[in-house]
């Protein structure tokens, strides 16, 4: 029962923290040293901290980023995870044919590693392009 367990602990990351925002859940099912691959800029940090980080900044480069899990896997602590994201950039934009400016769509596939410990997330690394994700 541990690998249902741990997929619905990363379920739980990507559906309830990630997609709605909430920060309480997270208390629930991230660990004390969580770290992520994500946090280029935290480095340091770790835990609950480092993940509203990452949060942030990717709420402040996309409105209405939502993840989609696609597909997971278990093996031994770690939880695969395909998914795609969506959202809308609030910095980058297009003219379109009417020569109308518009925020550029975010439509990106990815896989994260997410590492369980004592039943809570302690290390969940993201694999997608960067582009059109960085600006």
């Amino acid at each position: 029962m541990p690998a249902q367990q741990n997929k619905a602990t990363v379920c739980r990351l990507f559906e309830e923290v990630w997609n709605k925002n909430d920060l309480d859940v997270a208390k629930d099912i991230i660990h004390d040293d969580y770290r992520s691959g994500e946090n280029i800029t935290f480095e340091a940090m770790r835990g609950l901290e480092v993940l509203a980080k990452d949060m942030k900044f990717y709420r402040e480069m996309y409105s209405d980023l939502t993840f989609t899990i696609e597909q997971m896997f278990t093996e031994g602590d770690t939880v695969v995870t395909v998914w795609r994201a969506t959202g809308v950039a609030t910095n980058e934009f297009f003219t379109d044919r009417l020569s109308k400016k518009r925020n550029k769509e975010l439509k990106a596939e990815g896989v994260s590693l997410s590492r369980i410990a004592d039943g809570k997330l302690i290390e969940n690394t993201l694999y997608w392009p960067r582009e059109p994700l960085s600006p």
